[in-house]
Order: C-alpha cells, then sequence, then structure tokens
C-alpha cells in the first residue's frame, strides 16, 4: 500500500513538473486547451490507473485502448470526482477481483458498458 501511495506522489510531482514546461502552443498540439490540460495534470494521480482496472472488471480494457481523448478524459473527470475514491481503490487493489456487481456505484459503470457493447458489435 505504501509503494502505491509513494508511487501516487511521484507522479504527481513528475506531472506538474512535465506540465510547467508545456506552453500554450504545445497544449495546442495535444488537441486541447491549457485549462484542460491544467485539470488534467491537477487530477489525482491514481485516476487513470483506476479507470483502467475499472475497465478490465467490466471487461472493456481493451476497448478503452481504442477510446478518443475527449471521451478518456470524461471519464478520467468523472473518476476523479467520484465520492467513493476509497470504496473503489480497495476493491480494485483488493486480493481478489471484484466483479460489476461488486463495483456498481461506479459512476462509469455505463460506460464500460458500452465500451464492452461497442468492442463487441464490431
Amino acid at each position: 500500500m505504501f509503494d502505491r501511495i509513494a508511487r501516487n506522489i511521484k507522479t504527481k510531482l513528475t506531472s506538474h513538473q512535465n506540465l510547467a514546461a508545456l506552453t500554450l502552443a504545445d497544449a495546442a498540439d495535444f488537441g486541447v486547451t491549457g485549462a484542460e490540460l491544467s485539470e488534467a495534470a491537477s487530477q489525482r494521480p491514481d485516476v487513470l490507473e483506476r479507470v483502467t482496472r475499472m475497465s478490465a472488471v467490466y471487461g472493456a480494457e481493451a476497448a478503452l485502448q481504442t477510446i478518443g481523448r475527449y471521451d478518456l478524459f470524461e471519464m478520467a473527470r468523472t473518476c476523479d470526482r467520484c465520492p467513493h475514491e476509497r470504496k473503489c481503490a480497495r476493491l480494485l487493489h483488493g486480493e481478489s477481483k471484484p466483479c460489476t456487481k461488486d463495483v456498481n456505484f461506479c459512476p462509469n459503470a455505463t460506460e464500460y458498458v458500452a465500451l464492452k457493447a461497442a468492442a463487441h458489435a464490431s
């Protein structure tokens, strides 16, 4: 657990250092505004890890890799603002893999279900 905390702190510091080095032109190269880039950098450092792990619970991990950056940004924003962060982290980092019923509190649940359905439809 302490390794994960240390990794999160290091990630946060690195993100802030990298963000400080970017210009508005650099942000435009990514297709985002400076405000969007700043918001992404200020998110909790484990958001993308939680989004990825949660996608695996829903069987949508491969589909998550194919979504557009704006969709991913919205999912990350939703995850970052979720009031169930501790419950989520305990389940996603627990000994056993949770099932979808265990994580039905996730505000991105419908997104994961839709991602999985779209992947199977194509």
